[in-house]
């Protein structure tokens, strides 16, 4: 009888061990990290390229505000609406898209920089209410 009590206890021991040992120490989803930095932070832009030129006066005074599901700016222009919603495009959270279909892609989030890149196709130069310009963008931004 002592030999079962101690093999059950011995069972009972290797056990407790075993579910110990499988505890999960697998670091957060690489969503909920970007998350956690994209709303953190009111971003305000540093600057803008459009095909590697510098169009940062394009966008003089822009921030942008993320939540969990939208985003707002002020002085965005026609490239950046006042707000919207937005969704990480795959778990790997290197891509947003927003509501209008826009992709953007994340280079780099950091707690104080953040670097967007996205393709804008429409010019609104000269005869549009807001300035913009068609080609390859790049924004800068710095916490604020």
């Amino acid at each position: 009888m002592k030999k079962i009590n101690r093999g059950a206890s011995v069972l009972v021991a290797f056990s407790i061990l075993f579910l110990a040992a499988c505890k999960s120490n697998d670091p957060q989803p690489e969503t909920v990290r970007i998350l956690e930095l994209l709303t953190a932070n009111t971003w305000t832009v540093e600057a803008v390229t459009v095909d590697e030129m510098d169009q940062t006066n394009l966008f003089t005074g822009l921030t942008l505000s993320f939540t969990n599901t939208t985003y707002s700016t002020t002085n965005g222009g026609a490239v950046w609406p006042a707000n919207g919603t937005w969704e990480f495009a795959d778990a790997s959270a290197k891509t947003i898209v927003r509501d209008d279909g826009l992709q953007i892609t994340i280079s780099e989030v950091t707690s104080t920089s953040l670097r967007l890149a996205l393709t804008w196709s429409t010019s609104t130069l000269g005869s549009g209410r807001t300035a913009s310009v068609p080609g390859d963008h790049e924004f800068s931004f710095i916490h604020n």
